[in-house]
């Protein structure tokens, strides 16, 4: 047979396998909307995700998939797994499970762990065993930013090639970068006496914490762009008539660069350090659990899934990968192995729909909602073909590693 004909063929039954992928998605469609509505209803918080864990595995067991529960010492982490370990290509698919107090799935991962589990189904019924080795793993605690750093810690993505999940929001962008963060509490001692008799005897830690914030804020004007301080006062003494022999203050400082990420918190704790000078009280610096670094990109992983976007006709909205982010433990797995978290749109283009709001909550409920969970499973499912079938392309991914995010705009 011809080399042209052999191509032909080929890519006829790529072609086929795309379709059967598409229509596996379909089959388990109202089974992850159903799982949706579930987690929508009862939502659970970090490290409680306890029911949201056991129908995830559950369902994963039902597919066939062999499944490790209490991944790195975490009761309601897993890593479940289909397909031989000689399969030349392995990926993880990432399938988040925790809610925000008061507000619930206003994070959208009611969405996002569906739809990976629902992906991780359609790929298992398509491909053969010795094609690709998927793993669904379990993802605790994104909202206390501890889970991914714990399951990158205890080995869960060893041997794994990508690892990809994608998020819900009003954007609709295969790359997206994270801020990393540096989480800290400063404590200020003083000395107590009568505010009102006996002044002069005190310390004032509570003066500490204000000097800091006024130093932070005159800070501001010479911080980069790609820099963000934040915090709040979480102790300010217990009455007035008291001078406050402890105050404290929780900081945040996040960047888009690992070594300004270092620069600007050093010149955070100068000013803390500054303020405990002038106000004759001791400073004392607590670095909160939950940190992360900034997200490493895999250009090449980001366009693959882009690629799905176009063949399933859905153009990206026109937002920078470094508009509108946060920070995510997902960061930790990009500085392991080469790493994405696109976004899907879960409102109509044009309209605002915020992170960790009420109304986003109740958009994840919506139509569009549920149709962005089909999206991202339809996506991520054909990213993770393409990747399979294609050496060529794998190659590509492995040989960018990560890369470091730009300083500056796209």
């Amino acid at each position: 047979m011809a080399q042209a004909d052999l191509a032909r063929d080929a890519d006829r039954e790529l072609a086929r396998e795309r379709e059967a992928l598409l229509a596996a998605v379909e089959a388990g469609a109202e089974q992850a909307l159903a799982l949706s509505r579930w987690m929508g209803a009862n939502p659970e918080l970090s490290l409680e995700e306890r029911e949201t864990s056991r129908r995830y595995v559950e369902w994963l067991r039902d597919g066939g998939f062999g499944v490790g529960t209490g991944a790195a010492g975490m009761e309601t982490a897993f890593v479940a797994s289909r397909g031989s370990a000689r399969a030349p290509f392995t990926a993880a698919l990432l399938a988040e499970m925790d809610a925000l107090p008061e507000i619930g799935h206003a994070c959208g991962h009611n969405l996002s762990g569906p739809a990976s589990l629902l992906a991780a189904s359609a790929l298992a019924t398509v491909l053969p065993d010795d094609v690709l080795r998927l793993l669904v793993v379990g993802c605790p605690a994104e909202e206390i930013g501890v889970g991914k750093k714990r399951l990158v810690r205890g080995g869960a993505f060893e041997g794994v090639d990508v690892a990809l999940m994608a998020h819900a929001s009003d954007m609709r962008r295969a790359h997206r970068l994270f801020l990393g963060n540096r989480k800290l509490e400063l404590i200020y001692h003083g000395k107590a006496s009568h505010a009102a008799a006996y002044p002069e005897q005190g310390r004032n830690a509570l003066d500490g914490v204000i000097s800091f914030f006024v130093a932070v804020g005159l800070l501001r004007q010479q911080l980069s762009r790609d820099a963000r301080i934040h915090g709040i006062v979480s102790d300010g003494g217990q009455a007035p008539n008291v001078i406050p022999e402890r105050a404290a203050a929780r900081v945040w400082v996040r960047a888009l660069d690992t070594d300004l990420l270092a620069e600007t918190t050093e010149r955070v704790l100068a000013c803390a350090r500054g303020a405990a000078e002038l106000t004759g009280t001791e400073l004392e610096v607590l670095e909160e659990a939950g940190g992360s670094p900034p997200m490493r990109a895999n250009l090449p992983l980001a366009a693959c899934y882009r690629r799905q976007l176009e063949h399933l006709g859905l153009p990206e909205t026109a937002h920078a990968p470094q508009e509108a982010i946060g920070s995510s433990d997902i960061t930790h797995v990009s500085h392991a192995l080469p790493t994405i978290h696109p976004n899907f749109p879960i409102c109509q283009r044009g309209r605002n729909l915020e992170l960790h709001t009420r109304a986003f909550a109740e958009a994840t409920g919506t139509p569009d909602g549920e149709a962005g969970l089909l999206e991202a499973a339809r996506a991520l499912a054909l990213c993770v073909h393409e990747l399979a079938r294609c050496p060529a392309a794998r190659a590509e991914v492995a040989s960018a590693g990560s890369a470091p995010p730009p300083s500056g705009p796209e």
